[in-house]
């Protein structure tokens, strides 16, 4: 039977330029034929999941034939008890990229807009066109967020602003005095959404704490993650916290089931476990100092960071850079998909001996 030639795709989905992942090692093991290589892409953690979450996972895997719990009650218990939150205003979400996707899907639609810094996060603005609203970015200052810029920016048909702070890819952070001057002025109609995925590695007392905000009564979602600090990228659990409202809202849209068992349990076991927190966030530390002590002497210009990675400029091209790296079997990630120049990648913090390596490969080839 032939079908008449109707393009059913909407217009904002073929334009979208999908998220590219950093390389995975073993893709590029298999592709140059060579083992041991190491990943400084992706932002993860080195030190691997809290014992404690390891034995959680072996213990609840057993139960993989049964549906997880669709509303994470002991999650996000665990959670209220942890943070001090409602456990009404709290949702769990597959990683916090699914909550920027329900919080688009809630508050988007045809000629509704959303703010938000250049650079930062991609997936922000993939949420946001998928809903089919409109993305507004504002250039940031020397690669921070401008909230002054931002609020210009906002009018009536404004219905999001997004803060990711620590931002990703460049590392820098909004102050407390910044941030609290950008929500006297916001008008009530604006949910800005803070994304603190990597907050648990800001030591400065300039850092604001977005519960905060929420507990103040200010028009705010405040969302974090287990992929960071806790080491639980594959597992994908992300939370945020609502007024109860909106996290009411949240239930209704996400998808069922869309935390897993196994998921649910090592983020419990995780959060209680202060001891990985503390040695994730010192190695942590230790990296970034090598990293800015070693980079810039080779002709790499570092930004200031507060998150776990650095965004570096090359002398030249980071992608050449990059490829130049891979063939020695260490993966870094060019920027230009976030839209910066081709002289940046952004570089994870690894353990001491992936630092090392890095230093030394980039010794023979910047």
């Amino acid at each position: 039977m032939a079908f008449p030639a109707v393009d059913s795709i909407r217009n904002e989905i073929r334009s979208l330029q999908p998220y590219v992942p950093g390389k995975p090692i073993e893709e590029l093991e298999r592709e140059l034929g060579i083992s041991g290589a190491i990943k400084l892409a992706s932002n993860e953690n080195p030190l691997g999941p809290s014992p404690h979450a390891l034995r959680a996972i072996e213990e609840t895997a057993r139960a993989g034939n049964r549906y997880p719990d669709g509303s994470c009650y002991y999650l996000r218990e665990a959670l209220s008890a942890h943070w001090d939150v409602p456990a009404d205003r709290i949702a769990v979400g597959s990683g916090s990229n699914d909550l920027i996707d329900v919080l688009c899907r809630i508050h988007l639609g045809p000629g509704d807009e959303a703010v938000m810094s250049n650079p930062s996060f991609v997936m922000f603005a993939i949420a946001v066109k998928v809903a089919g609203g409109t993305v507004v970015r504002v250039p940031g200052r020397n690669l921070h967020h401008d909230p002054k810029a931002m609020l210009a920016a906002v009018n009536e048909r404004t219905k999001l602003v997004y803060f990711a702070n620590p931002d990703n890819p460049t590392g820098t952070i909004v102050g407390r005095n910044a941030l609290e001057d950008y929500f006297r002025h916001v008008p009530e109609h604006v949910l800005t959404i803070l994304d603190e995925a990597y907050f648990e590695y800001v030591t400065d007392p300039d850092y604001p704490d977005g519960i905060e905000h929420l507990r103040r009564g200010r028009r705010v979602a405040v969302l974090r993650t287990f992929s960071k600090i806790h080491a639980l990228a594959g597992l994908r659990v992300g939370y945020g916290f609502f007024t109860p409202e909106l996290a009411s809202m949240v239930h209704r849209v996400r998808l069922p089931f869309n935390v897993t068992t196994v998921g649910e349990a090592a983020a419990r076991a995780s959060l209680g476990d202060a001891d990985q927190v503390r040695r994730s966030r010192e190695m942590n530390a230790t990296g970034l100092a090598y990293y800015r002590r070693e980079l810039p002497r080779l002709g790499l210009e570092i930004t200031p960071s507060w998150a776990n990675f650095v965004l570096a400029r090359f002398p030249g091209s980071a992608v050449e850079a990059a490829r130049a790296l891979e063939r020695q079997g260490v993966i870094i990630r060019p920027m230009i998909p976030f839209g910066l120049a081709p002289e940046y990648a952004r570089i994870s913090v690894g353990s001491p001996g992936e630092n090392e390596r890095l230093v030394e490969v980039l010794r023979r080839i910047v």
